[in-house]
């Protein structure tokens, strides 16, 4: 008996060890099964996560296309109401650059997560390649169509340079146009007594015999600051208010008249502004 309870005792230890093993390898399987369907959804959300961004990026890719076919269009046929329209071909083509950022952005994340990725997802890097490229070719397309409406807005830019050269041309004309005249109708007059005017530096006595006879004449360095300064077409009458009064400048005979007012020399009267002031333009009155 004690032999039969002897030999039994290995048989029991080794059916208790194998029921442990069978536990721990059928735990090891479940964990790999769980890991397994793991991979499995993850795969399943990657594929799905990776077909939905394609699918987005080919949709707006080809809203892109349309976009600008009606841009190149507009521009094409009726070039004037593109350039009126510059607004809208602007928000446009604002509308197209946000979008081709977004389909960079989303290609970029793409290519990223298949460098990730293991062997099940290198059938997706030639759509993502595909794509790529598909963005290459439209920048360039965009490019070419940012050139012509450029083209038109440096047209329209040219014409606007042209016509504010016209116009400032035309304004410089008119100031130096202007400027000439003031100075042709510019003249200038004083009057006074001798002593007034050589005070001014405006006469002086020259010539005679011993200090007998010398006449008042113009000092030959005259100084407009010494002088009123007139527009002569819109000034014909000189205030004397004096007895006697003596021309000292030449000014012909016939364009002006001397105004009196009982004894008083009141003004002189400018008659022929062009003829009188031909020979000088200045006006030295002296008042005696």
């Amino acid at each position: 008996m004690k032999k039969l309870i002897l030999i039994a005792l290995p048989i029991v230890g080794m059916t208790l060890f194998g029921c442990e093993n069978y536990k721990e390898q059928a735990a090891q399987l479940t964990r790999e099964r769980d890991s397994l369907v793991s991979l499995n959804v993850a795969g399943t959300q990657t594929i799905d996560e990776f077909i939905t961004t394609l699918t987005d990026v080919e949709n707006s890719l080809g809203k892109i296309t349309e976009k600008q076919n009606s841009i190149a269009m507009t521009a094409d046929r009726n070039p004037e109401a593109a350039r009126n329209s510059r607004e809208r071909l602007n928000a446009q083509i604002e509308e197209i650059n946000r979008m081709m950022q977004e389909n960079k952005d989303k290609v970029e994340q793409l290519t990223k997560k298949l460098k990730g990725a293991n062997g099940s997802a290198a059938k997706f890097q030639k759509m993502v390649k595909s794509l790529q490229e598909q963005l290459t070719q439209k920048e360039q397309e965009l490019a070419l169509l940012n050139e012509k409406l450029a083209g038109l807005n440096v047209e329209l830019a040219t014409l606007k340079t042209n016509f504010d050269s016209l116009s400032t041309t035309n304004q410089n004309q008119a100031t130096v146009i202007a400027d000439q005249t003031t100075k042709i109708h510019t003249a200038y007059y004083t009057v006074g007594n001798y002593k007034s005017l050589r005070d001014k530096q405006v006469l002086s006595k020259k010539g005679g015999v011993l200090g007998l006879g010398k006449k008042a004449t113009v000092v030959p360095a005259i100084k407009n600051d010494n002088f009123t300064k007139i527009d002569y077409t819109q000034i014909s009458t000189i205030p004397v208010n004096s007895k006697k009064v003596e021309l000292v400048t030449t000014h012909p005979d016939g364009s002006y008249k001397i105004e009196k007012n009982n004894d008083l020399v009141s003004d002189i009267l400018i008659t022929d502004p062009e003829k009188f002031w031909s020979a000088s333009k200045y006006l030295v009155v002296l008042t005696k």
